[in-house]
């Protein structure tokens, strides 16, 4: 009996430096698993509030009365957008606004688009990219009334 006891122990032993080898070789690779996850999620997260903040902003265009007032009531709604949900980033807008040049009454849209540079850095790995810039446009139709 004493024969299998040691021979049991031994191999209690050797099972238990495996796990410890396993661990190793297996714990990296695990958070650079969840790092590229949590990565994926904020990206997505940015997408698509970056998506609401262009639609935000064509729809104030599409309702003001001037090009000068669709301007600023756009860009102010994008960075209204931008910062409720959370995104911190210095956001570029852009607009088409040459619906606005048709006579009223005639239709017209507006376009919007609206970019964002999305931080990764401090949740990603060495490697990894620091940063990713997003972009979506959303066009909108002119209230055909405006000047009424």
């Amino acid at each position: 009996m004493s024969l299998s006891a040691t021979s049991f122990e031994s191999a209690r032993i050797r099972d238990a430096g495996n796990a410890a080898i396993e661990v190793a070789i297996l714990a990296p690779l695990f958070i650079a698993f969840l790092a590229g996850l949590l990565v994926a999620m904020r990206v997505q997260q940015g997408s698509a509030v970056v998506a609401q903040a262009a639609a935000d902003a064509a729809r104030h265009a599409s309702i003001a009365r001037t090009a000068t007032q669709a301007h600023a009531d756009a860009t102010s709604s994008a960075l209204t957008t931008l910062r409720d949900r959370g995104l911190h980033c210095a956001p570029t807008v852009r607009l088409d606004l040459s619906g606005f040049h048709r006579p009223a009454g005639q239709a017209g849209t507006v376009a919007a688009h609206v970019t964002c540079v999305i931080r990764l850095a401090d949740i990603a790995l060495p490697g990894m990219p620091g940063s990713r810039t997003v972009t979506k446009t959303h066009r909108s139709p002119i209230d055909v009334h405006r000047a009424r």
